[in-house]
């Protein structure tokens, strides 16, 4: 990792403001959302509470309060550290004060939602450093636990080290300026510990309390090791950090990353009441001429057209002047990030991993080929990903927003609709909102997850699984396949779109222009035909299947199921199981594959085959075996050499007999086989 660069960039930024003086800031997820809420300590020894109402990449904190969750005031000179120090999960309050105690606020709540105990001073053997007292946490000798480092007003940092356990800490007696460390100077010190230059052990700043109003920053690079540190030498204000000489008395540093770019933002708080926010990278704001803005390679730097009077069209492939329409000619060069305005912006990314942030307004956010941030905000926003790592983020009730996409793609949260572009092969998910879901014309699969939606293959061999709601799917071109979960599904195919199946775990019947069937599941389903040619396929439980028109080709699995094939020429296969064939219209030829003479059985409907009256159990008498019938009541024949079942409606073979199906030669029938409905 390189060494970082930072540039001051706001001073109580994001909605920081009102801290009083000498402000020490700390961030950490209080309330486990996902993104980093600020505490503040002041002068009045309270602790301001700042809620991140945000995101991971753009953060905004709500107005504050004061000592939520049980915190209380601890006199003068609060400085706040927050850690899991009894490894319970959630997080404990550490906050130093002015007469050189500790207060201990443990967390009787939970992750989610703290709440603190009455503060107990010096806990775990921490002792008086004094006064001014600046707490922090790290594991410094790594060994799995967490050693305490506590700035003191002499300028000195000592250091507690612990001996006990993950889950029960003890802080053997403390030891001043170890590793390295060394006096500050000017009555104050106040330590953070990061890795900052990325090579796996624990750096130190410490800011000190300043000279005629001017705080300094004294870096103590680590050149041992994560477990054996050696902090060399300080430099003062290194990285940049020199623009913080005129922060005020008392300089009091943290490190996290607020915009969520991977890299470690500074906040620095100071003796008045201003929390600077120092950027890692550079930060650029368009002014409404024709400006010419530079970063520094790879560094992360950010245009912001946030004053813009309108709407912004800009691109970071483009590096010499263009147009940006609301904003004046400008030239952008080495700038990795985009800030628009609250108009409808138009921000294009280039190769690098680029951060847009669209702000209020429809915007169009294309990122372009790197891993993208993309933060659409208000309005109805359109998002171009073209990278499987590309992360695009929308908060509730902020519009309708597409994603367009040519790689596979899941919906994050709060994101209604996407369309699947390109010639490739890839496959698109929803949400649980209702989305609207449409695929290019490869062979896509479309799922809509939760919620009431609309998929749309267009062309391709689909295949669309609407899951839990009540979903629309159109195929489209080509042969697709839907799977239907819930009886409010509607599945649209027009006329000459290719071979269509529907796969369902409810009962169904085809809806037109859609040829084939297959009952899935455990569940004893039904499947009903169109007019067309259908294949319906039942699956290992009792179905009931029924070809409609059309020459149907009907097969039953495994189960005891009941197959009618409707009206055209059907082929019918029962499968496993005691299974009924049932025929109820006459004018056509089945065929049954795979009669049972032990198991299965024919059932005919007394209102077409009229001649059979009584229901029931075939009469003996009105069946024979043979070519045609010999008197007046051989209703039924069955021919044993060419497997012909026929209808002679007469009884007497004076009249021509009906074939009505086929069902196999040499089988051992008789009456019993036969039940009139």
């Amino acid at each position: 990792m390189s060494d970082p660069i930072f540039t001051l960039s706001f001073t109580n930024p994001f909605g920081l403001s009102g801290v009083s003086s000498y402000a020490s800031p700390t961030f950490v997820d209080i309330d486990s959302d996902g993104d980093l809420d600020a505490f503040i300590g002041n002068v009045d020894g309270n602790t301001m509470f700042f809620r991140n109402t945000g995101t991971v990449n753009s953060p905004a904190f709500s107005a504050p309060s004061i000592n939520s969750f049980g915190l209380s005031d601890v006199g003068y000179a609060a400085s706040p550290t927050f850690v899991d120090i009894d490894g319970d999960g959630d997080l404990d309050a550490f906050v130093g004060e002015a007469y050189g105690n500790t207060l201990f606020f443990k967390n009787t709540g939970t992750a989610g939602a703290p709440i603190f105990s009455a503060a107990i001073s010096n806990s775990f053997g921490l002792s008086d450093v004094g006064y001014a007292a600046s707490p922090t946490f790290v594991d410094i000798d790594g060994d799995g636990d967490l050693d305490a480092f506590v700035g003191n007003g002499a300028s000195n940092t000592l250091f507690f080290r612990n001996t006990g356990m993950v889950n029960n800490p003890l802080f053997a007696a403390p030891s001043t300026n170890p590793f390295g460390l060394t006096n500050v100077g000017f009555d104050y010190a106040s330590p953070a510990f990061v890795d900052i230059d990325g090579d796996g052990d624990l750096d130190a700043f410490v800011g000190n309390g300043g000279y005629y109003g001017g705080s300094d920053m004294l870096f103590f690079k680590n050149t041992g090791t994560a477990s054996t540190p050696i902090l060399a030498v300080a430099t003062t204000n290194p990285f940049g950090l020199s623009n913080l000489r005129n922060v005020g008395l008392n300089a009091d540093p943290t490190f996290v990353d607020i915009d969520g770019d991977g890299d470690l933002d500074a906040f620095v708080g100071s003796g008045t009441d201003t929390v600077f926010f120092v950027n890692n990278g550079l930060s650029l704001v368009n002014t409404q001429a024709n400006d010419i803005l530079t970063g520094t390679p790879s560094n992360n730097d950010t245009v912001t057209y946030a004053a813009a009077n309108s709407a912004i069209t800009i691109s970071l492939l483009i590096t010499t002047q263009q147009n940006t329409i609301g904003a004046g000619l400008d030239t952008l060069t080495d700038v990795e990030n985009l800030v628009g305005s609250a108009f409808n912006d138009n921000l294009t990314g280039n190769t690098l991993n680029n951060v847009l942030d669209g702000k209020a307004g429809n915007d169009t956010l294309r990122g372009w080929s790197g891993a993208d941030t993309m933060i659409g905000g208000l309005g109805n926003d359109t998002f171009f990903v073209e990278n499987l790592k590309d992360i695009v983020i929308e908060k509730p009730n902020e519009g309708t927003d597409t994603v367009s996409s040519n790689v596979t793609y899941t919906l994050p949260t709060n994101v209604e609709n996407l369309t699947l572009t390109g010639t490739a092969i890839i496959n698109g998910t929803g949400n649980t909102l209702n989305n609207i879901i449409t695929g290019n014309n490869a062979a896509n699969q479309l799922n809509g997850d939760a919620g009431n939606d609309t998929l749309n293959g267009g062309g391709g061999d689909d295949t669309l699984i609407g899951w839990s709601g009540a979903d629309t799917m159109v195929g489209g071109l080509d042969n697709d396949t839907y799977f239907v979960e819930n009886a409010g599904d509607v599945v649209t195919e027009n006329l000459n779109q290719g071979t269509d199946t529907v796969s369902s775990r409810l009962t169904c019947t085809l809806p037109v222009n859609v040829e084939n069937l297959i009952l899935t599941g455990t569940s004893a389903v039904n499947g009903t035909g169109n007019n067309q040619n259908n294949i319906i396929t039942g699956n290992n439980a009792a179905n009931q299947l029924n070809g409609g028109a059309g020459n149907d080709t009907l097969s039953g699995s495994a189960g005891n199921d009941v197959l009618d094939g409707g009206t055209g020429t059907n082929t019918l296969t029962g499968g496993t199981g005691n299974d009924v064939f049932k025929f109820t219209t006459t004018g056509h030829i089945d065929t049954i594959t795979d009669y049972n003479v032990a198991n299965d059985t024919i059932q005919l409907e007394n209102a077409v085959f009229t001649a059979l009256t009584a229901t029931g159990t075939l009469a003996a008498g009105q069946f024979r075996i043979g070519k045609q019938a010999l008197d007046a009541n051989d209703f039924i024949i069955y021919n044993n050499v060419t497997g012909a079942l026929l209808y002679d409606a007469n009884g007497s073979g004076a009249g021509a007999a009906v074939q009505i199906a086929t069902i196999g030669v040499g089988l051992a029938m008789t009456n019993a086989e036969f039940v009139v409905i």
